[in-house]
């Protein structure tokens, strides 16, 4: 019994697509990752240091979002 396969080339293009939006998706998933590490890193600090570096309570999530967004 003979069996045919067949076995067609990814257009480099479209492999180039998808390696891009997979890396992008990693990227993102990371960065999300460092921005909750932040938030709770800050959370545990005292009122007096956060003061000392010019952050709030309030603003604790906005200043770890431009750290790691950078907006």
């Amino acid at each position: 019994m003979d069996y045919a396969s067949q076995t067609r080339a990814i257009p480099a293009d479209l492999a180039i697509e998808i390696s891009a939006a997979v890396h992008h998706m990693v990227q993102a998933v990371q960065d999300y990752i460092d921005y909750r590490a932040t938030v709770r890193a800050l959370r545990k600090v005292d009122d007096a240091a956060l003061a000392d570096i010019g952050i709030t309570r309030w603003t604790i999530k906005a200043h770890a979002r431009k750290a790691v967004y950078g907006y």
